[in-house]
């Protein structure tokens, strides 16, 4: 039998597991996000010389830079998913999850900051595609002239 938290989620209360779950899905997110960081610092690297001949220099040099925050930004929420999902085992342990106001409290909290995060990524990841996609495009008329 699921026990239901009495807080509301869009009028309705979660579980243990779901709050639980919730915790593994923004891990599983921020460890997602991080491998795509890894990747996108990659391919700017790698395209760098084309970058500099395209005049984007500077674009690139800024994404790097945010690529970088949001890099930190990600560990940094990491320590906090794991914290909080350290107390969420306590508190069911000791039956007190249901008590803890304030712990319900900080779940939503993070879940709009994860959620936050996730859009801030995608935006840059947008932007840092443009910019390779102008770079490919650069290069391709280069090479037919």
């Amino acid at each position: 039998m699921e026990t239901k938290i009495k807080k509301d989620w869009n009028d309705r209360g979660k579980s243990n597991e779901e709050l639980h779950r919730d915790t593994k899905i923004w891990s599983s997110e921020i460890h997602f996000i991080n491998d795509e960081i890894h990747f996108l610092e990659h391919l700017l690297s790698s395209r760098y010389i084309d970058c500099l001949a395209s005049g984007l220099g500077k674009k690139i040099e800024i994404s790097v830079k945010k690529i970088s925050e949001e890099k930190i930004n990600g560990q940094l929420l990491l320590k906090q998913i794991l914290k909080h999902d350290n107390m969420l085992s306590d508190f069911i342990k000791n039956n007190s999850v249901y008590s803890n106001s304030n712990f319900m409290e900080n779940h939503k909290k993070l879940a709009l900051e994860i959620e936050n995060y996730e859009k801030k990524y995608k935006r840059l990841k947008k932007q840092i595609f443009e910019i390779v996609e102008k770079i490919m495009k650069k290069t391709a008329q280069k090479k037919l002239i």
